[in-house]
């Protein structure tokens, strides 16, 4: 099953999720589950001029059926979340839209993101790994400042995370063949006269796969091209996803690795400023709604082997 949770009420994300929805062939929409306020989903079918009607358990949007779980009108993201969390088994796949920082919110504590109440939640590492068609980029910090960055890096969590990436990655995608991870400093660090990070920095063989690094940032792409069998490895958030959002705009994946079940996002924000104006692009949306089926297909065929 795929379960899709609204995110900000006030956001695109149940205009992109709705425009996708009704790309997508019947046999694929009886897959999905919306978990949503009804009030919200149906003011949204109203501003986009959608014929729709509904009962307790499913919408009718332009005659295709939505399968969906009503939630209450208080901190929908998060009651969204909560009631996701309950329903997800191994071989579910949680696709989460665009929400804000002041609406994540476990057991009375509020939470950067969608990773850091997933970590919170299971106790768990989790990865912060971007997927398009052609480009893998793993962050091994994701929501902290800069300043912290240099404090957080070690050898022990860059090995531990690019192994758990490169396991869930065999498991939900296909083979890595390649790894490139960056620096931190710039130059990565020129043998230590831009700072001394890099020196201490030791990374652990993986059966089969060439890892190089710690290299400069500035210059992994001119070389070494993005690939859908190459991993590349960043020290921090913005280091990551200047390139890959450059290259990919928003026809990406952010993807958290290390739950019991695979979790997926759009690659962009709520866009407050575009609510309400029927114009948001959905092309995002429909991609990882894409990909959310294509990792279903491949669990069952492997189930079924």
């Amino acid at each position: 099953m795929i379960y899709v949770t609204q995110g900000h009420e006030k956001g695109i994300g149940i205009e992109v999720f709705l425009k996708s929805f009704l790309l997508l062939s019947p046999t694929k929409q009886a897959e999905i589950v919306f978990i949503c306020n009804k009030n919200s989903v149906i003011d949204c079918a109203k501003i986009l001029k959608l014929p729709h009607s509904y009962n307790e358990t499913s919408l009718s949007i332009c005659g295709s059926h939505l399968n969906c779980i009503f939630i209450g009108d208080e901190m929908q993201t998060t009651q969204a979340l909560d009631k996701a969390i309950s329903l997800c088994q191994p071989d579910d796949i949680l696709v989460t839209l665009p929400t804000t920082k002041d609406q994540v919110k476990h057991q009375g504590v509020l939470y950067n993101g969608h990773t850091e109440y997933f970590r919170a939640v299971y106790n768990t590492e989790v990865d912060m790994f971007f997927k398009s068609e052609e480009a893998n980029v793993l962050l091994i910090t994701d929501h902290i400042k800069l300043s912290d960055v240099p404090s957080v890096i070690s050898s022990e969590l860059i090995n531990s995370k690019i192994k758990l990436c490169v396991d869930k990655y065999q498991k939900y995608f296909g083979s890595i063949k390649e790894i490139f991870v960056a620096g931190i400093n710039p130059h990565a660090g020129e043998a230590g006269r831009l700072g001394v990070e890099e020196l201490s920095l030791s990374l652990s063989p993986i059966d089969g796969i060439l890892i190089k690094g710690p290299l400069a940032a500035d210059g992994l792409l001119i070389t070494n091209k993005f690939s859908d069998d190459r991993l590349f490895v960043y020290m921090y958030h913005d280091q990551g996803l200047a390139p890959f959002k450059s290259l990919h705009k928003t026809i990406g994946a952010n993807i958290s690795l290390g739950l019991p079940y695979i979790h997926l996002s759009v690659d962009h924000g709520t866009a407050f400023d575009l609510y309400g104006k029927n114009i948001a692009d959905y092309m995002g949306c429909y991609y990882v709604l894409k990909m959310a089926h294509t990792i279903s297909n491949r669990i069952n065929n492997e189930k079924s082997k």
